[in-house]
């Protein structure tokens, strides 16, 4: 009394192709479970030199000014883009000095 379970049938295979092996990550586990925690890396970042525009030897003045006339500078400065030795380059430009 052997039942048939199915077995005694032959499966058409025609067609069948194995799955192409998903293409792995080289990056360690753990990189990826650290970026979806946000951990951010300690590894140092590289600095990257300033080239100045010009050669011209570089000196400070420091201006002791009122607030307003402070103020004004860095409202200046944040419009234009320039820095402050830049605009003071340009104010004294423009006033002829």
């Amino acid at each position: 009394m052997a039942k048939d379970l199915g077995f005694s049938k032959k499966l058409d295979l025609t067609g069948f192709e194995p799955r192409k092996a998903a293409e792995t990550d080289a990056s360690p586990p753990g990189e990826k479970a650290a970026e979806r925690a946000g951990f951010v890396s300690r590894e140092p970042v590289e600095r990257v030199a300033r080239k100045r525009k010009n050669e011209e030897p570089f000196d400070t003045a420091y201006v002791r000014a009122p607030i307003s006339v402070i103020n004004r500078l860095k409202i200046y400065c944040n419009d234009t883009g320039m820095s402050y030795g830049e605009a003071l380059a340009e104010l004294l430009r423009k006033a002829g000095l």
